[in-house]
């Protein structure tokens, strides 16, 4: 089961992140420590854009280092990827202000300041997430979760590999989320609710009918794309078209030129599963990640909000 409820967390979603990330900058005393996938302040051909969101976020962390030399801040960025070029043009831009850079493997997202406030989930530092995606992100108040964060980063700070550390509740690294999440849908009693941006997993997807098929009401948005990464946009089709043969028809695909880029699930409207894995074998197996398992109704609440709008969203775009 999931740990007690955590009254200190705010859920930020779609383009409010920006804003919050503003601020905790602003707010910073002591430390940033930050795990990016993908942080972009130039074009994918390598030229840099100071007009851009993540250009304006960079430059504010450069802006506190000069003006408070004392916070310590250390970023480690995916550097194997696809996003890696354009990370380290951003992570040579942080370098020269000061800022601590390395680079890695990591599909992870997430700050962790002053060692207390911890905000993380689907949003990547690019002018389309920030700016044009569906995202969903927790900003949590909490010593103790802010521990749990930080021994993950220090692990892949310090060159740790992928399924080489084991973190205290309430987080799950690398591929640990995978048989919780199964477990989390093997339990549920009323409800489960999901949001996922690429899902081709059949131990999940098995379990999220074995749910249905004790009567458990299920309902989900699944990511769909014309224009980039579509053999994983047709994997996520084909497991929904199984999924509804199976019975199940309350399952919906995002609007097409948006990215429905969210990783989430609540059970029973209470129990919350959220990070940054795909339900893909290679983001259990390969591509490191982090998930947060929680209990929370008002944390569910507001998911549950998001999703029943972007549902509705995505329907009024099929008529």
């Amino acid at each position: 089961m999931a740990g007690a409820a955590h009254p200190k967390i705010q859920v930020v979603l779609d383009q409010d992140y920006a804003t919050a990330l503003e601020m905790l900058v602003a707010n910073a005393n002591t430390s940033i420590d930050a795990l990016s996938f993908s942080f972009a302040i130039g074009s994918a051909a390598g030229r840099p854009s100071r007009e851009s969101s993540s250009h304006a976020i960079a430059k504010q962390f450069a802006e506190l280092k000069a003006t408070n030399p004392s916070v310590r801040m250390r970023f480690f960025f995916e550097g194997l990827r696809e996003t890696a070029d354009r990370n380290r043009m951003t992570g040579e831009f942080l370098e020269n202000a000061g800022i601590e850079v390395r680079f890695g493997s990591t599909h992870a997202k997430g700050f962790c300041f002053d060692e207390r406030y911890v905000f993380f989930g689907s949003t990547n530092l690019t002018n389309q997430s920030l700016l044009k995606n569906r995202e969903a992100n927790l900003l949590i108040d909490d010593r103790d979760v802010a521990k749990g964060f930080m021994r993950y980063f220090d692990h892949q700070w310090n060159g740790g590999e992928h399924g080489g550390i084991q973190l205290p509740k309430p987080w799950l690294a690398d591929g640990a989320f995978e048989l919780v999440l199964i477990d989390l849908c093997d339990r549920a009693q009323r409800s489960l609710d999901f949001s996922i941006y690429f899902f081709n997993h059949r131990d999940i997807e098995r379990a999220i009918v074995r749910a249905h098929g004790r009567g458990v009401r299920v309902r989900g948005l699944v990511h769909q794309h014309k224009s980039f990464a579509y053999p994983y946009v047709a994997r996520s089709r084909a497991t929904v078209e199984r999924m509804r043969r199976a019975g199940l028809h309350d399952l919906h695909f995002g609007i097409p030129t948006i990215f429905s880029h969210s990783k989430y699930i609540v059970a029973d409207e209470k129990e919350i599963m959220l990070g940054t894995g795909n339900w893909l074998l290679e983001d259990v197996n390969t591509h490191p990640q982090l998930y947060i398992h929680i209990e929370d109704a008002s944390v569910s609440k507001a998911l549950l909000e998001h999703l029943a709008s972007q549902i509705q969203k995505a329907m009024g775009a099929e008529m």
